[in-house]
């Protein structure tokens, strides 16, 4: 019973490590828990514990939770009714009932939820408290037991087992040494790892403030707009000098969090190499006593991760409009520029601009002209048309006309000139031409025997006049009878 015992002890050890400790009791009422409960807690709820029976999924208590309050959530298993801690120590099977139901909701939070900060509030909440008090327990119990001969006692046990015969409770003895070299690795990783926890609450705390400060920044942008828009001349300077000098502190600060998040990341992956390293001889051990090695990293280096990339855009964003500002500024000092100039330079302006948008307009109107008179690409094994392309291509070209036809559209004449033969051919096509190749390409199909759900589906886009969503519909019927 002892060795079993000290071999419970470093499951429920093991678990430890990745957990931590809160308050505990249920107020949702139980199915059954008479083997066990499992319980959810809503960060972002009244507080309230929500608990099923083992004999149902810890996923139920999650959507009551879930019901209640916003992620994260936190799960832990109870003890089985009745049973206290002791009780639950001194008993191998009810002490392997009870970590089968930790072992559950732990993975139930881990593999189905897959929820980074769920799964950190379950690691380092009320799971951890009940573990640490059940090892503890465990330790009472193994000191109240005499113990002989504490000097070799290793070679005490084999020479007192060899002598009775009995090599399995000499392999016992043995193990019994490695699991307190296998104990001290954990030990030494847990002490070490402290001050990474604590540099990682500090980062946390700099992001939270650090976020808290976008609305600030965002409404000092705008302020720094409206004043642009009523400068003068003169003063337009003094507002270039003041969004170059909001966009360097917008970038300066977060740039000293971000190298942090990445030092501390790179401490932490470091860290976690050197556990496994230390640990990778032990291994065998752990794994013939079922001792499953904690996840001591991935948490906070996903966390990390998520917080890195929210600074990384924000810092982009914020250069993206301080380059949008000073390109404002100067658009203005040019238009101040030119009030200030006479009538000439004005139409002088003027002229160069519509030709400007003439040409662009122009060029616009032949690139519409050649994807219109381009014939449409058409599948790999069956050969038929594919439609949604063309079809996106002559509603273009029909949704210019209004242009070429309202008054004072003289700068987009260029343009229109290349357009006005084809108007009348688009909408054609798109009343009968476009249709009727549907319509022929479903029938071709029908005929292959393919499935005729999807074939209905754009038969009855086609039906209703939607001649682009029967396009869409029919152009995927098509790669699904191919594969592609």
């Amino acid at each position: 019973m002892r060795t079993r015992q000290q071999g419970t002890i470093l499951v429920a050890a093991v678990a430890v490590l990745g957990l931590g400790a809160g308050p505990s009791g249920c107020l949702w009422e139980r199915s059954d828990d008479s083997l066990g409960s499992f319980c959810a807690r809503p960060a972002g709820g009244d507080g309230e514990e929500y608990c099923v029976g083992a004999n149902r999924s810890p996923g139920d208590a999650w959507s009551q939770a879930e019901a209640h309050g916003d992620p994260p959530i936190e799960m832990w298993a109870e003890l089985p009714r009745g049973v206290s801690m002791r009780d639950l120590a001194a008993s191998k099977d009810t002490l392997d009932l009870w970590l089968g139901n930790v072992d559950r909701v732990v993975s139930y939070v881990r593999d189905e939820e897959r929820n980074a900060e769920s799964y950190g509030a379950t690691l380092f909440g009320e799971l951890r408290f009940l573990l640490e008090y059940a090892a503890g327990e465990q330790r009472l119990l193994l000191q109240e037991e005499p113990v002989r001969a504490p000097a070799r006692f290793k070679e005490a046990m084999i020479e007192k087992v060899d002598a009775e015969r009995d090599p399995l409770l000499a392999a016992l003895a043995a193990d019994s040494q490695s699991m307190a070299a296998a104990q001290a690795v954990f030990e030494r990783a847990r002490d070490e790892a402290a001050p990474l926890q604590a540099e990682y609450a500090r980062v946390v705390a700099r992001f939270r403030d650090y976020r808290a400060t976008e609305a600030v920044e965002t409404a000092a942008y705008a302020a720094l707009a409206g004043e642009a828009s009523r400068s003068t001349g003169d003063d337009l300077d003094g507002v270039e000098r003041a969004v170059l000098a909001a966009a360097r502190e917008a970038s300066r600060a977060p740039s000293e969090l971000a190298v942090d998040m990445m030092a501390l990341s790179a401490q932490i992956q470091a860290s976690a190499a050197s556990f496994e390293e230390a640990i990778a001889p032990h291994g065998d051990f752990l794994a013939t006593h079922g001792a499953a090695l904690p996840d001591m990293s991935s948490g906070a280096l996903r966390s990390l991760n998520a917080m890195l990339g929210y600074v990384q855009q924000r810092v982009a964003r914020s250069d993206r409009t301080a380059t949008a500002l000073l390109g404002g500024v100067g658009l203005r000092r040019q238009a101040l520029l030119v009030l200030q100039g006479g009538q000439e330079a004005r139409e002088a302006i003027v002229r160069s601009r519509t030709r400007k948008a003439s040409e662009v307009f122009r060029e616009a109107a032949r690139a519409r002209a050649s994807a219109v008179s381009a014939a449409p690409p058409v599948s790999e094994r069956l050969g038929l048309p594919l439609l949604a392309e063309r079809c996106g291509a002559l509603l273009a070209l029909v949704q210019v006309r209004p242009l070429c036809e309202a008054a004072g559209s003289s700068w987009r004449e260029a343009g229109c000139a290349e357009l006005r033969g084809q108007f009348d051919v688009a909408e054609a096509e798109l009343r009968t031409g476009l249709p009727r190749k549907i319509a022929a390409g479903l029938a071709v199909l029908r005929e292959k025997g393919m499935a005729a759900a999807p074939l209905d589906a754009a038969q009855t886009r086609l039906d209703a006049g939607d001649v682009k969503g029967a396009a869409m519909a029919y152009d995927a019927a098509v790669r699904g009878a191919e594969g592609t």
